[in-house]
């Protein structure tokens, strides 16, 4: 197993916007002249939490497969294929393929906390594409459960959420306490965004905000005492087209 990274939160980049109604915190930050975080097909990754109400004005996207998770509170979307706003909850996603142009908007409610990540998919297929999205209410959405543990899939074999983004999976899994093998396929590579709780992580303790990554794993062991929140994303390690940051 290769462990890629382990940042805390305060080692991940912390911006505060929109003179501090919102502070975001991101694992994978925007390519800077220093260079670029990104990895595999994942471009960027931010957990915004609204201090304050606000709004994002209308702001354009192309190419990117972009999808809002939204973890507590609430959101109003709108863009200029919809031309409307539409509420996303808490639990709700919005799935967007940006394609060949869209702008938008998001009004974010006090206390809201989401998810926004930035996926890379095959730029030469994208584009030309019109743009689209979708949104998934919270209760479309079906867990596995057993005594210990419980498992959303939100994209995936068993994933509601239809990506454009080669080899995606994401999950949630919540536990709550225990001793838990997973197996892993060493072709892919693996972050982990611990939302609530805490775990170990093989020999990794993850409090919460961390952020982990590893690839070249068969399988993982968590150790769980009283109870945690985990995110998943699973993307190839290897991708066959050029990347964004490869192509501009």
């Amino acid at each position: 197993m290769s462990k890629v990274k382990h940042l805390r939160k305060d080692e991940q980049q912390i911006e505060p916007l929109f003179n501090g109604a919102f502070t975001e915190n991101k694992p994978i930050g925007f390519p800077n002249r220093s260079g670029t975080d990104a990895y595999s097909n994942l471009f960027y990754w931010a957990h915004l939490v609204a201090h304050e109400t606000a709004e994002f004005p209308l702001h354009p996207h192309e190419g990117f497969e972009i999808m809002t998770f939204v973890l507590k509170g609430s959101v109003e979307h709108f863009d200029t294929v919809s031309k409307v706003y539409t509420p996303l909850n808490e639990g709700c996603v919005q799935a967007m393929q940006t394609g060949s142009g869209v702008s938008h908007s998001e009004r974010i409610t006090k206390g809201t906390e989401l998810f926004q990540i930035w996926f890379d998919p095959d730029f030469s297929k994208s584009m030309p594409i019109d743009a689209a999205y979708k949104d998934y209410t919270a209760d479309s959405f079906v867990s596995k459960s057993n005594t210990n543990k419980e498992t959303l899939e939100y994209v995936g074999k068993d994933g509601l959420i239809k990506s454009i983004t080669e080899g995606l999976e994401i999950k949630k899994t919540t536990f709550k306490s225990g001793m838990f093998d997973e197996v892993l396929d060493p072709a892919f590579t693996y972050s982990f965004y611990l939302l609530e709780g805490e775990l170990v992580l093989d020999s990794d303790t993850l409090g919460k905000d961390d952020f982990y990554v590893l690839n070249n794993a068969s399988s993982i062991t968590f150790e769980v005492n009283n109870g945690a929140e985990l995110f998943m994303i699973k993307t190839p390690t290897e991708i066959k087209y050029r990347r964004f940051i490869e192509r501009y």
